[in-house]
């Protein structure tokens, strides 16, 4: 598996993407907290499958119309290898954050979301898609700082909320492990990509839900609230395809740790929104954790982008040294330099 690390020609496409994961993100998750907190289809599991639903149909139905869209056909063999896994992951990330929506604050998720990028960044680590820099630890521990002050100044944390989001954040970063792998190593286009990876994640999502919401989810009274509230349905499931794909797309372009840099965006965006709708209290203590895990985080940026010039430079000293070619100069990286 090869270090890999973006250049310059692929900024735009990366910062189109970005921005619109920015967007499409803070719907959904303030979409997906109304519908679990605020009517009665208390079912978060089975609402964190309404995107993958919605995407296997739209990718399907592309690929069907278009078949040179379909870059890949992977054997079933091949599928339960390399997709299952990254579809477990998926599954497990979208069900424990929805899960958590019911016993934290959507403010404080936000906040620990900050988390976020020390997790994914020691997996990629850990998997040989990103390398140990002495400065980007230490800038990854003043973000793990920040997130243990916020913590400490929830007035209404609990450890069942805590658990749910610290398995989201750790399924999530094996996640984007797999599918940078997959995206920029394997060529996967963003179709071929969400046709196989969406009925992976449906396959964990329903039996957990069957598992634990069976009683709740054919309740007569859904009829009801599907009626009343069927625009929430339909925003959670367009938008949760939306996400999906620019996700893919920002890893496809910038790799998988520009998808946490726009989620602190995102995170503030919707910190603001849950304390103008749904009146969530803020303590100062969270406001200068999430501040000081904040500049962390940009600091990390900072300094993953010189590490980025780092291994570039590196990589076409060896080119012209040893005449070798070097393909993965072309590469997305894991590091997001900018915002």
């Amino acid at each position: 598996m090869e270090l890999s690390t973006y250049g310059d020609d692929g900024a735009v496409y990366a910062m189109a993407y970005a921005v619109a994961y920015l967007l499409v993100a803070t719907v959904l998750i303030l979409a997906n907290k109304h519908l679990i907190t605020e009517t009665s289809f208390n079912c978060p599991v089975f609402v964190s499958s309404l995107g993958s639903w919605f995407g296997w149909g739209v990718a399907a139905a592309a690929i069907k119309l278009d078949p040179k869209r379909m870059s890949h056909r992977l054997s079933a063999k091949e599928w339960m290898a390399n997709i299952l896994p990254i579809g477990f992951c998926t599954a497990l990330s979208l069900a424990a954050a929805n899960v958590a929506y019911s016993y934290l604050s959507l403010s404080f998720i936000q906040m620990l979301k900050a988390f976020a990028p020390v997790v994914c960044y020691f997996t990629l680590v850990a998997f040989g898609l990103d390398r140990w820099s002495a400065r980007i630890i230490a800038t990854l521990s003043v973000v793990m700082i920040g997130c243990f002050i916020a913590a400490w100044g929830e007035a209404h944390v609990t450890m069942f909320g805590l658990a749910c989001m610290l398995t989201a954040e750790i399924a999530e970063a094996f996640r984007s492990v797999g599918i940078q792998y997959l995206i920029s190593n394997k060529k996967f286009s963003l179709f071929n990509g969400m046709y196989y990876f969406s009925p992976a994640t449906l396959v964990f999502l329903m039996a957990l839900s069957l598992m634990f919401e069976r009683e709740e989810l054919f309740r007569a009274e859904n009829i009801a609230t599907f009626t009343r509230y069927w625009y929430l349905f339909f925003i959670c499931a367009t938008f949760g395809f939306a996400v999906n794909y620019v996700c893919l797309g920002v890893v496809k372009h910038a790799g998988s740790l520009m998808v946490k840099t726009m989620s602190q965006l995102k995170n503030v965006a919707v910190i603001g929104a849950a304390m103008f709708l749904y009146g969530d209290e803020v303590s100062v203590t969270e406001i200068v954790g999430y501040a000081v895990a904040t500049a962390g985080f940009v600091a990390f940026n900072h300094a993953k982008a010189l590490d980025n010039i780092k291994v570039r430079e590196h990589l076409a000293e060896r080119r012209a040294t040893l005449g070798e070619t070097a393909p993965f100069l072309d590469k997305r990286s894991s590091s997001a330099p900018t915002l």
